[in-house]
């Protein structure tokens, strides 16, 4: 997709304030309808491929290209004429970013690599799921590798876990404790963007991450090491709204009419995941 033609054919204000004390709040498809024009707020968190701050200061990835045919799909299919913000606070933070859109109001769209979990089905809105995501276990290149997990007690002796708070990669590590490695010790950081940081340096470091940071590691020619014992593809992102969003609805609409088989979707992922990604995700099928 042309950078250009989007940041230009959108309206985007990239504002940075304290979302802790001011709630994100978004128009209605209810009053869109009444007036013709909506103001939509989107805020992100920093992932690879999906969302992320480029060199050039503008915010990339899947997440956003999507949301930009969503955007044409509504002034073409409603004639509603649409102005997007981006507010966010600290993209490295998920935990914030996951609390900013539980709080805000009406037309908020969150965008990252989030997880459709049950759990936070009663908190959220979601989108339907626009790829399925693999997490992978890594670690840094010096590490013996993991081939089966039920002997990672074994293999990562001395070993400890780096993790974020409140993402399903918490979960997997916690159930790797429990099932098979009951002495790990834990570490929690803000953000993957950290873990990745500190499994480069310390091969006494391992993480469960998102295949996008994987990917991204190769790319950069960081000192990575994927673990395939570690392998879980039962997870599947989704973009989230607060429950109050009525967009919701149309979102689903948008993305159920043959938008995820389009060519133009498989542009999307290839432009911004890579055919390196593309290649493995083809090797699993």
């Amino acid at each position: 997709m042309n950078r250009v033609v989007f940041f230009s054919s959108i309206s985007i204000l990239f504002w940075c304030f304290n979302i802790s004390i001011a709630q994100l709040s978004g128009d209605s498809f209810t009053s869109a309808k009444a007036s013709n024009t909506a103001n939509w707020v989107f805020t992100y968190s920093e992932a690879p491929g999906f969302a992320s701050l480029n060199k050039d200061g503008e915010i990339t990835g899947v997440c956003i290209d999507i949301m930009d045919y969503f955007k044409r799909y509504v002034e073409e299919k409603h004639g509603i004429t649409v102005t997007i913000k981006f507010v966010t606070k600290d993209a490295n933070d998920f935990t914030k970013f996951l609390a900013s859109v539980k709080n805000a109001e009406g037309g908020v769209f969150g965008l990252s690599n989030t997880t459709i979990t049950e759990a936070r089905k009663p908190t959220y809105n979601f989108s339907p799921p626009y790829i399925t995501n693999i997490g992978m276990i890594l670690s840094n290149n010096n590490v013996p590798t993991l081939v089966d997990l039920p002997n990672i007690a074994e293999r990562f002796k001395g070993m400890s876990a780096v993790t974020v708070k409140n993402t399903t990669n918490e979960d997997r590590i916690l159930e790797i404790k429990k099932q098979y490695f009951p002495s790990l010790k834990i570490e929690y950081v803000p953000s993957f963007a950290q873990t990745m940081q500190i499994i480069a340096k310390d091969s006494k470091k391992f993480a469960n991450v998102d295949f996008t940071y994987y990917f991204e590691a190769i790319q950069n020619r960081k000192p990575i090491k994927r673990h395939p014992g570690g392998d879980d593809k039962t997870e599947q992102f989704g973009i989230i709204m607060p429950k109050s969003n009525d967009w919701s609805p149309l979102l689903d609409e948008f993305m159920s009419s043959g938008f995820l088989q389009s060519a133009e979707y498989k542009q999307i992922i290839s432009a911004n995941l890579g055919q390196a990604a593309m290649k493995f995700f083809e090797s699993l099928k």
